[in-house]
């Protein structure tokens, strides 16, 4: 777009008549904008054909937009159902963005440390995004009113180099941000990817600690141990999550010593300086996917949802349920129908 903004100035022959001809393909964008929201909320791993759905309205009328360039038949005043056509179309797809981000986005709650970040980061980007998406709807709308009351309808072409300053600083904000790019399944990919390596760590720890150490004891400590620290994390989390220790309820980091043979004060100082975070968050991210394992297994075709949260360690419904939608994003209920029904289309 800064590229026809650029050539449209410079009044290029060529650049124009590309608009003239192909601009109203640009309409795909606003079902496009939809989806690509629904799928920051989903885990679409799957396309489906109710998505495609949304591509008939402009599929249809760019081939009208066609026939009438063909000069197959004639429409008076089209100008005027275009952009009557457009601002409605706008309208009721922005009104649908706003009705999933407001449900699922902006209002999203969680407990575990490092889920509430990625809400907060997600609901920024989705806040600034679809402030941009309204502002860039409401200039094609008025410019395009402007240049049909003027009888000098150019396709909304006018100041074009303006909204596009504004995509190629949302580019590059992309690019060196692709979790916002991902939404809620950047963190769930992560893990899993980790998960598959034999000697990786998962995306909460880090190298460095995350604190400044200043009690003396721990100080002493991290001289002592600071070697061994990346060894640590590979050894909690290979032990974590391709065990089944953790469903144990009463687990401790106790329990997860003796098992390891490290010292709890050790895994106390990793799980302080090198944690995102905590011990008990860790344990619930552990038996969530614990629970998404028994999940695909099949588990929930012969028991409850109540039973599962006991089985993998959870002394009650409701903190397994708070725990699960925090991690994945969605319901325990919700995960299973989706999942059944990618089941369906592999």
């Amino acid at each position: 777009m800064l590229s026809i903004a650029l050539f449209k100035i410079q009044n290029n022959s060529f650049i124009e008549e590309l608009l003239r001809d192909y601009n109203n393909l640009l309409i795909i964008i606003v079902p496009c904008s939809y989806l690509y929201f629904e799928n920051l909320i989903k885990d679409c791993k799957t396309i489906y054909f109710r998505n495609f759905v949304h591509l008939i309205i402009p599929l249809v009328f760019n081939i009208i937009d066609y026939l009438l360039d063909q000069n197959y038949f004639d429409i008076q005043h089209v100008d005027f159902y275009y952009y009557t056509f457009f601002t409605l179309y706008t309208i009721f797809y922005y009104a649908l963005i706003y009705k999933i981000l407001y449900k699922n986005v902006w209002n999203r709650k969680g407990e575990i440390e490092v889920v509430i970040k990625q809400n907060q980061l997600i609901r920024k980007w989705s806040i600034y995004l679809f402030s941009f998406l309204i502002i860039v709807g409401a200039r094609v709308i008025l410019i395009l009113f402007w240049e049909i009351n003027n009888n000098n309808y150019a396709y909304a072409t006018s100041y074009q180099w303006i909204p596009s300053l504004f995509w190629l600083i949302l580019y590059f904000k992309i690019i060196i941000s692709p979790e916002i790019l991902y939404g809620y399944n950047y963190l769930n990919a992560k893990i899993n990817e980790h998960k598959k390596i034999n000697n990786a760590t998962i995306a909460f720890w880090t190298s460095y600690p995350i604190t400044e150490i200043n009690n003396i004891q721990d100080n002493q400590l991290n001289e002592k141990i600071k070697n061994s620290i990346v060894e640590y994390m590979k050894e909690v989390d290979q032990f974590s999550f391709h065990n089944q220790a953790y469903r144990d309820a009463k687990f401790s980091l106790t329990d997860l010593s003796n098992k390891l043979n490290i010292p709890k004060s050790h895994l106390s100082f990793l799980f302080k300086y090198h944690s995102k975070i905590s011990f008990p968050e860790y344990k619930k991210i552990v038996r969530i996917y614990d629970g998404l394992e028994l999940i695909d297994a099949g588990y929930l075709k012969t028991n409850t949802y109540e039973s599962l949260a006991k089985e993998i360690g959870f002394t009650s419904y409701n903190t397994f349920f708070v725990s699960f939608k925090d991690v994945t994003g969605v319901s325990p209920q919700e995960f299973l129908i989706r999942l059944l029904k990618q089941k369906r289309f592999n």
